[in-house]
């Protein structure tokens, strides 16, 4: 009997054993989002941003009217919804937003890209939710995006341009007040829309990623000298033609900044017929180079990526704003959930609205989960996906 109950006791242990080197498959991770709210802005809303404007500790929103010429500000009521909207008149056709303190009055500041001139728009925020008139600054031909980023180490923030019309990206260095030092031009690549900043090759200096997108299917990496110049821009293959979006994020846990590409699959946007269903993410060397792109299904078009941990596993995901094709719009965003070894689970759709263009991430309602925000080109709305998912 006694011998038994070794023996029992011994096949338990062996039993626990093979249990940790070889644990059951582990149950795959979920997000869920709320039905969108929508809430009306201006003509054809492009790009959106988030921010305190107003001092209260809550998320406001800033859109970019493309049909009517303005931007559209969004004040926080603080439990996800929002109240009317304000509007500022900016240059032609802004395409998209970027908050950063200009002037370091301690007050977020606003720069417009406006693709329709060659100008940039910067209104400076009062620190009360609203904002002083715009201020126009020189960039290239058809600005499509700008980026905020201390690019010449003097503390103040300065703005990197693409210049959609032209195979160039412009920099403006801050004078700290608000204004900027005449523009200066690097090459990039075709008809350059968006890019993403960060320190890619660990020297402590600010690089540039820019999605070029006339007929090519890659992205051009300017890696920064420090001083506000670029060095000649290093070509990466994405995998799908005409990326429109790029973001960063160190997807696979090495400490690096990966790339995640939305690649549109079509130049322009209107006689559309066919586009990609796919988003590539690019993983990091260290040195500000990349490997091979790794090709994920997404929704219909995908137009822009947004990046965060969104189910709250500590693990990055992507939220992917699908545009569709010019004769039938899609209606959703994908969401991917991080693996935390650079690889992603099957996407997830959710309903956001019409023709969503852009979309961003943030906590809207003070929950400790991110939302989604999402503009919506065809209904003149920016839609709010607040967060669901369990604890």
């Amino acid at each position: 009997m006694v011998r038994h109950l070794r023996w029992g006791g011994m096949f338990a242990a062996v039993a626990l054993l093979l249990s940790f080197m070889h644990p059951a498959p582990a149950l795959a991770w979920t997000v869920s989002f709320a039905a969108p709210q929508a809430y009306p802005v201006g003509g054809g809303p492009w790009g959106v941003a988030v921010g305190d404007f107003t001092g209260g500790g809550g998320l406001d929103l800033v859109v970019t009217n493309f049909l009517s010429n303005t931007i559209s500000v969004l004040p926080a009521n603080g439990d996800g919804t929002f109240g009317s909207a304000s509007t500022y008149a900016v240059d032609s056709a802004p395409f998209s937003v970027a908050v950063s303190d200009f002037n370091r009055d301690g007050s977020l500041d606003l720069v417009v890209a406006n693709v329709g001139s060659n100008t940039v728009s910067v209104l400076l925020g009062n620190g009360d939710g609203t904002f002083q008139p715009a201020r126009n600054f020189d960039a290239g031909p058809n600005p499509a995006f700008a980026a905020a980023g201390d690019f010449n180490g003097d503390g103040t923030p300065d703005l990197a341009v693409t210049n959609y019309s032209s195979h160039t990206i412009s920099v403006l260095l801050g004078n700290g007040d608000g204004t900027f030092r005449p523009a200066q031009s690097f090459e990039a690549g075709p008809n350059p829309q968006s890019m993403a900043v960060g320190d890619l090759n660990f020297d402590s200096a600010l690089d540039l990623v820019v999605a070029t997108n006339a007929g090519s299917n890659a992205v051009s990496v300017l890696l920064g000298n420090g001083d506000g110049t670029f060095q000649a821009p290093l070509t990466f293959d994405v995998g799908e033609s005409h990326p429109t979006y790029v973001a960063v994020g160190d997807f696979s846990g090495g400490g690096g900044l990966d790339l995640a590409v939305a690649t549109y699959g079509c130049f322009g946007y209107t006689p559309c017929p066919v586009v990609s269903q796919t988003v590539s993410v690019l993983h990091a060397n260290g040195d500000g180079t990349f490997n091979a792109p790794l090709m994920l299904d997404a929704g219909s078009g995908p137009n822009s990526v947004a990046v965060g941990d969104l189910n709250g596993d500590g693990t990055l995901d992507l939220a992917v704003a699908d545009f569709g094709p010019g004769t039938q719009r899609a209606t959703t965003v994908s969401v991917l959930l991080g693996v935390g070894d650079g690889t992603f689970e099957p996407a997830q759709q959710f309903d956001a609205g019409v023709s969503p263009a852009y979309v961003v991430v943030g906590d809207l309602n003070g929950d400790g989960r991110l939302d989604l925000v999402v503009t919506n080109f065809d209904a003149a709305t920016v839609s709010v996906l607040l967060n669901t998912t369990a604890p």
